[in-house]
């Protein structure tokens, strides 16, 4: 099994590194590091830790993480992290700037991953929720370099790719030293796939840990002044699909809060430019984000990175994407945190936890479609109060949360000389 995976990876490797460097894009010169993926990336002088976090979201979990482990470890080149998405990098990059070392993941290939651990040679390597990439635990595994899942997760649509390739799967599993998992449920998946019992522990969730971003508060207040008194909400991380709803959304709010203002964030910011041709073909008014909102102005389209929580703490109202469309929805904490009460559609199998959670304590608003959307936000605006339970309501379940961070720093720094890789004989 593993013998064809290699051949396919091989195959497969050069599209998935064109489409992910994809030509025209500048990515704030980060094209110009593609050669990251073939495993090319300067050798350290130490063995750090390595954490991998996908994508934004990951790196947003990730976040506490990092920082707690620079303070524990001052030391240069101590950490190390990864991203497979440029967007990831991008986060990470508007986060810590240079305050630590990131490279791109590899593609998992057996020469790619081979020559990337010869040159960082981690002596732990840290995944944020759930990758599982066969070559690269095969290689980590034969080289006696310990893996800790932190956050650990797996949604029905992980579960069932899993058990597709349930023998692949299972032997790069038989690597992993510890998985924190996020909840019982994510922990008896794993004990399906085969992980074995003493390699489980249930440790929360470290979004409810998330520290908030530096300038948050001065962001988000700038942002206010800009936007006025008006009536804001804001809809996050939305996908392919789901601009068009919240469009209609926004046009059926226009009908009875003339002033009414949308803050529309895709999830992938390259995608502004098709959002805004959604915009123009409604004949809206918009504006981008930090350009002057004029009076008339209907719509602030974002179009990058690193600005969503200040968008949130600023606006009255919050919708959370990728929930409207079968994705799974994306981080319900984020505004959370911030004091808002959460809406999202009905597809939040990726967030079972914390949507558990804010609907047992009344902060979590479903809703399934246009009118469903514009009938919750009116009923907020017109009753602000109940807004403001929602919302102490969901920054309580967030506080009520906490701990997660803690657990995962004890666990990965107790055992460190053990999961470290050290190479006994």
């Amino acid at each position: 099994m593993l013998t064809l995976y290699r051949l396919l990876a091989n195959l497969l490797a050069p599209l998935l590194i064109r489409r992910l460097h994809r030509p025209g894009a500048d990515h704030d010169g980060l094209q110009q590091r593609r050669h990251e993926r073939r495993g090319h990336v300067q050798a350290q002088t130490t063995r750090p830790i390595w954490i991998h976090a996908a994508s934004v979201g990951e790196v947003n979990a990730a976040a506490g993480l990092i920082e707690a482990l620079q303070r524990r470890l001052p030391m240069p080149g101590a950490i190390v992290v990864s991203t497979f998405t440029v967007t990831g990098a991008l986060q990470l990059g508007h986060r810590f700037g240079d305050r630590l070392t990131h490279h791109f993941l590899p593609v998992d290939t057996l020469t790619s991953t081979r020559r990337w651990l010869d040159r960082i040679d981690p002596s732990l390597c840290i995944i944020i929720e759930t990758e599982i990439w066969p070559e690269l635990f095969e290689q980590l595994g034969r080289r006696g370099i310990g893996i800790v899942i932190a956050n650990a997760r797996l949604g029905l649509t992980g579960q069932g790719r899993a058990k597709r390739f349930g023998r692949l799967y299972r032997r790069a599993l038989g690597h992993v030293k510890l998985a924190l998992c996020q909840t019982e449920q994510d922990a008896e998946r794993f004990r399906e796939l085969g992980l074995a019992e003493d390699k489980i522990e249930v440790g929360g969730n470290l979004k409810f840990d998330a520290p908030l971003p530096p300038g948050l508060i001065e962001q988000a207040r700038t942002l206010r002044q800009q936007w006025g008194e008006r009536p804001s909400w804001v809809a996050g991380s939305t996908r392919p699909g789901e601009e068009s709803i919240v469009l209609a959304a926004h046009q059926r709010l226009l009908e009875r809060h003339a002033e009414a203002l949308l803050v529309l964030a895709p999830r992938h910011p390259e995608r502004a430019a098709e959002v805004a041709e959604l915009v123009r073909a409604r004949n809206m008014r918009w504006q981008r984000l930090g350009e002057k909102v004029q009076a008339d102005t209907q719509i602030v389209l974002v179009d990058r990175l690193g600005v969503l929580g200040a968008c949130y703490a600023a606006a009255q109202s919050a919708f959370v994407g990728g929930s409207l469309v079968p994705l799974g929805g994306h981080n319900l904490l984020e505004p959370a945190a911030l004091g808002k009460a959460v809406m999202a559609g009905p597809y939040l199998d990726q967030q079972q936890a914390a949507a558990s959670a804010l609907d047992a304590a009344g902060a979590l608003v479903k809703v399934d479609d246009a009118s469903d959307l514009a009938a919750n936000l009116e009923a907020m605006w017109t009753d602000p109060n109940r807004a403001l339970e929602r919302g102490r309501a969901a920054l309580a379940v967030v506080e009520s949360g906490r701990g997660a961070l803690r657990l995962t720093i004890e666990r990965v720094l107790s055992r460190h000389a053990e999961l470290s890789g050290q190479r006994s004989s």
